[in-house]
């Protein structure tokens, strides 16, 4: 029976002898009355047990077990050891003076009790080559073991080796396909195996799972929901549908495996030549065991079913493709948490004007759909605002805004930088977030300063945003918290782990991504959600670039256009310079009328197009308005937009930047 078990109902076994009724007191004590809970667990065992209480009274009994007059025989001159079970937990063992077998178990309301396992009159039968199975013990240990986790393979991997060696030789675990064509038949897929040496040979011995033929053995098991014996695995199965497909005793046992009105699939129990066969006390102790089994089956079925759905909601909020980055590369890996409640993480990438790229990485806290929904809000109003080309410090604050007004407060923490290839520069602000780690060239990490921010949702907080030059080939890492944080370790211990990892990884960001997540243990189970974003950051070219001063005069429009059509040229772009020259009249025109110095144009040679841009110190954004049929003026952005693949405008700490771009191809 094993050790001691704390904390745990003594089980008692006798020899023989017969059981109180669940209501009789044992010695004349007034019983407690029978556990309705308790009696309806005990009613499906395969043996007979009577529960007493802490003064040995019966308190439930399984059903069937005969009601003597008087106390039985096994508890006369054991009441002592029975209390030293009780107080110590020690377990009593048969032999000598004493022919029980007992251990304490606890009840869920902390009651000590004391279970009674009657056998048939007689004691237990021995049998050729192997003795009965000790039943309290085999499901003890079934539901020790069974259901350890919500994994299906690894279910079915613990019932076949609580089964094999202690109750059969042979034990297997074949569970039906849950999809399959329209009216196709049933088919079982073997899942778990696990045999004696030598093996059972035999039909059901093979290492498949057995097909399920029409009016077959194993369909109308199926068909049944019933365990049976089958004394001869070879014969074709007698009797009509449902009905007891062979005589017992016999070497085989195949149980249904059914939860929840589900027909899950089926256990395969045999034993070999040199052991004695089944019979209906087995049968019975064979039909708990796969119920059992297929509860926690059931269970695990539910939790994957569940979680798969989780993940796939989150992953369908994520992004599902890189966009075109220019000078940034970027890799990306989101890992769910080890719950079946979806998380609130997510990162993104945008490419912005100017080659710009804005990389975000939140976390919603809480789980749930309402945490989900929340972060699918955020993230979509990251993106509406990434376009309107907002400084990060803004960004936030806007969210921050959003955040307040949802129907609930949603708490959340982000992280918002933008890196410009141009200035070779990030700027950045946080939200409660951890701030990003920069790598050197080198490979040298160092965590960035903070930027002042409180979560989202708290309001009343102004964010501020941190500015840093970055050398070409810098990789900036931004993650949120389950990565760095978990049980027993905190955010300042995880942290260091990461940068120990990030200073190991190897330079390809993607490998990159694997090792940190190998080197945190992230990769082999959390609780959390972890989001991890890391990017390649590299400037452009200079000769790829132009940028000049304008005088805030007319006079300097006609220079502009000399200017953009002479590097135009220069780069190959003929086709452009009409076009290029016309909208670049626009956009100076507009402002050196409306501006003060500095007036800057710069233009920009980018992977699929040319960016042109004009910087000066009025805050004022443009934007487009219908004119009227008499207005001198008005229609510049109208022109610009029609002719431009795209054009735009952004506040600067100096006032804006209005620009527009032309598709090289």
């Amino acid at each position: 029976m094993g050790g001691p078990a704390q904390g745990r109902t003594a089980l008692v076994s006798g020899a023989g002898g017969g059981a109180a009724d669940g209501g009789a007191p044992v010695g004349g004590a007034p019983a407690p009355g029978r556990d309705a809970l308790l009696a309806a667990a005990l009613d499906r065992l395969p043996v007979g047990v009577v529960v007493l209480d802490a003064d040995l009274r019966v308190l439930a009994a399984s059903a069937g077990v005969p009601a003597p007059g008087a106390a039985p025989p096994w508890l006369e001159g054991q009441r002592g050891r029975l209390l030293e079970v009780l107080r110590t937990g020690e377990p009593l063992e048969p032999g000598g003076a004493a022919p029980l077998r007992a251990r304490r178990l606890r009840a869920a309301d902390g009651r000590a009790l004391v279970g009674v396992l009657v056998d048939p009159p007689g004691g237990p039968r021995e049998r050729p080559g192997r003795g009965r199975p000790d039943v309290l013990a085999l499901l003890d240990e079934a539901a020790r073991r069974v259901g350890s986790t919500l994994d299906v393979a690894t279910t079915a991997r613990e019932v076949v080796q609580v089964a094999v060696p202690a109750f059969a030789d042979l034990a297997a675990v074949d569970l039906l396909e849950e999809q399959g064509p329209p009216g196709a038949r049933p088919r079982l897929r073997r899942v778990a195996r696990a045999a004696a040496d030598p093996a059972p040979a035999g039909p059901y011995a093979a290492a498949g799972a057995p097909p399920v033929d029409d009016g077959g053995l194993v369909a109308r098991v199926l068909e049944g929901r019933e365990p049976v014996l089958v004394a001869d695995p070879g014969a074709p199965a007698p009797g009509p549908p449902g009905g007891p497909p062979g005589e017992g005793p016999g070497p085989l046992v195949l149980a249904p495996l059914v939860a929840r009105g589900a027909v899950l699939g089926l256990v395969t129990l045999g034993r070999g030549a040199g052991a004695s066969a089944f019979d209906a006390q087995d049968l019975r102790l064979a039909g708990e065991l796969a119920r059992r089994a297929a509860l926690a089956v059931d269970n695990a079925r539910l939790y994957s079913r569940e979680r798969a759905t989780a993940v796939e909601l989150q992953r369908s909020l994520l992004p599902r493709e890189d966009p075109e980055l220019g000078r940034v590369a970027v890799a990306h890996r989101y890992l769910p948490g080890g719950t079946t409640q979806v998380g609130g993480d997510w990162f993104d990438v945008i490419a912005l004007a100017g080659g710009r790229v804005a990389l975000v990485v939140g976390d919603v806290m809480g789980r749930g759909l309402r945490a989900a929904a929340a972060m699918g809000q955020l993230r979509t109003a990251v993106r509406t605002l990434a376009v309107l080309d907002l400084m990060p410090e803004d960004v936030l604050a806007h969210l921050d805004d959003l955040a307040q007004s949802l129907d609930e407060v949603q708490l959340a923490t982000c992280a918002y930088a933008v890196y410009d290839p141009v200035d070779r520069a990030l700027r950045y602000a946080t939200a409660g977030h951890l701030p990003p780690v920069l790598l050197d060239p080198s490979g040298a990490p160092r965590v960035l300063a903070p930027a002042s921010g409180a979560p989202l949702g708290v309001g009343g907080v102004p964010f501020g945003s941190v500015v840093v030059d970055v050398p070409d080939g810098c990789r900036l890492v931004l993650c949120t918290d389950g990565l760095v944080e978990s049980r027993g370790a905190d955010v300042d211990d995880g942290t260091a782990r990461l940068l120990e990892a990030l200073r190991r990884g190897p330079d390809d960001l993607e490998a990159l991504c694997d090792a940190v997540l190998a080197e945190t243990g992230r990769d082999r189970g959390h609780d959390d959600d972890v989001a991890l974003l890391v990017a390649r950051l590299e400037g452009v070219d200079p000769a790829s670039c132009t940028a000049v001063a304008v005088r805030a005069d007319l006079a300097a429009v006609g220079r502009a256009r000399r200017l953009a059509r002479r590097r135009l040229e220069e780069w190959g772009l003929h086709r452009l310079v009409d076009t290029a020259e016309l909208l670049v009249s626009e956009l100076v025109t507009n402002a050196v009328r409306y501006a003060r110095e500095p007036v800057v144009l710069r233009l920009l040679l980018l992977d699929d197009r040319v960016e042109v841009s004009v910087a000066d110190s009025d805050a004022r954004l443009p934007r487009l308005r219908r004119a009227a049929p008499d207005d001198e003026g008005g229609r510049g952005l109208h022109l610009v937009g029609s002719l431009a693949r795209r054009w735009g405008a952004r506040s600067t700490p100096g006032g804006k930047v209005v620009w527009f771009d032309l598709p090289l191809r």
